[in-house]
């Protein structure tokens, strides 16, 4: 089972440092993890397109102005990657994400009338974490604390690319399981 504090510790090691207990202890590496733990997670997810926290709905509108829509940015969502209109065979749409301020949220503007968003979602739950994200977020989380905890910029320099390497393997890997789940799909939708 992966925890967060599995993934922290993934990281000490990677730094040389003994592991934690729990973030709650009161010690350096503990408040240096809180701190980076949750910007780097989602700094990681928005990277690719992984599988594991892809989403797709369709926006809820806000308003029609002269041909125009505009629609509440999803909740869950780190990063739209693409808007479409299913009636028009999932064709992608241009749409531009904004912040209205007198509505206090970011929006998205787009032609159609019935959008859907493909997006990547915040994902909380470490368990739902794949095994190459792990490693990829923990190199990330082991090359941002690099400096503060050992004081060794070239082991920060050495991590970096070690983390490059695990991010391009994981996005090989993860993009041929999404190809493979859009060929079942396929099958499966032409079996109905």
């Amino acid at each position: 089972m992966i925890s967060k504090i599995t993934v922290c510790n993934l990281a000490l090691a990677q730094l040389g440092q003994a592991p934690i207990s729990s973030l709650d202890q009161d010690d350096e590496k503990a408040r240096r993890l809180n701190l980076f733990y949750e910007p780097v997670r989602d700094e990681v997810l928005r990277t690719h397109n992984w599988a594991f926290a892809g989403a797709e709905e369709p926006l809820v509108l806000i308003e029609e102005v002269h041909g125009k829509f505009l629609y509440k940015y999803p909740a869950e969502a780190l990063f739209v990657r693409r808007v479409f209109d299913p009636n028009s065979g999932r064709k992608s749409l241009k749409f531009r994400e904004f912040f209205r301020t007198d509505l206090h949220c970011r929006v998205l503007g787009t032609t159609s009338s019935q959008a859907y968003a493909e997006y990547t979602r915040r994902i909380l739950d470490e368990n739902l974490f794949d095994p190459a994200f792990v490693k990829s977020f923990s190199l990330a989380l082991a090359c941002d604390l690099a400096v503060a905890l050992t004081g060794d910029s070239s082991l920060a320099s050495q991590l970096l690319q070690k983390y490059t390497l695990s991010l391009d393997e994981a996005r090989r890997s993860n993009m041929t399981e999404n190809f493979s789940r859009a060929a079942q799909n396929d099958a499966f939708t032409e079996v109905r």
